[in-house]
């Protein structure tokens, strides 16, 4: 009789719990927790090993972020190098018109590219593919080259503002720059020259290069 007292105890017990409302949003996710019987399910429903899974929202999902994979392309050639500053001519610097390119200027050889910035000043702009001690050189030659012959640049592009009174500005670029020539660009006041690393990358069968503007500090 005891034991039959103790089952209806549980039984009124088990009821009480069974109809006294959950908290807020367990009801949704009870059957995460609650056992079943085999005897309670009805004809039809879920068995307990294949009840559904809890879903998260899609409001709450997270766009996948995607990874790219970059590696360093084969070395550029000049002429494929000039061609991309053509394409992305304020890649450089903002405002910057590219306004010719192999510039012969004897006996100094060739400017590789002569542009204007926004202020119609002459940017003399000569390339490395290779860490190359000559590249300062050549670019001061080419300076004094601009310097001396700024009317004739103005006749050869009649439709290009220049400005005549403004010293010419200098940017030499190359992959990397020797510690000889980190030393020589510490003391150089005169022109001003701005110095540029160059990294080419790939990636997707695509190729980019990254301009990466460079001091040399004492």
């Amino acid at each position: 009789m005891d034991e039959q007292k103790a089952d209806d105890s549980s039984t009124a017990q088990d009821a009480e719990r069974t109809d006294k409302p959950l908290g807020r949003g367990l009801g949704q996710i009870s059957h995460l927790f609650l056992s079943h019987r085999i005897s309670d399910l009805r004809p039809g429903d879920p068995s307990p090993s294949r009840l559904p899974p809890l879903t998260t929202p899609q409001s709450e999902s997270r766009p996948h972020s995607r990874t790219v994979y970059l590696h360093r392309h084969p070395e550029i050639t000049k002429t494929r190098f000039i061609e991309v500053l053509r394409q992305v001519q304020g890649a450089l610097e903002d405002g910057l018109r590219i306004i010719d390119a192999s510039v012969p200027c004897y006996p100094y050889g060739e400017i590789d590219v002569l542009a204007v910035d926004r202020a119609n000043q002459l940017i003399i702009i000569d390339v490395e593919t290779v860490c190359d001690d000559a590249l300062v050189l050549r670019g001061l030659a080419h300076f004094d080259w601009v310097a001396h012959n700024r009317s004739n640049i103005q006749r050869m592009h009649p439709l290009q503002p220049i400005s005549s009174s403004a010293q010419p500005r200098l940017f030499l670029l190359a992959p990397r720059f020797s510690s000889l020539i980190m030393g020589v660009a510490r003391h150089l006041t005169e022109p001003q020259i701005t110095w540029f690393r160059y990294h080419v990358l790939e990636t997707g069968g695509a190729m980019g290069i990254f301009f990466e503007p460079t001091t040399f500090d004492a």
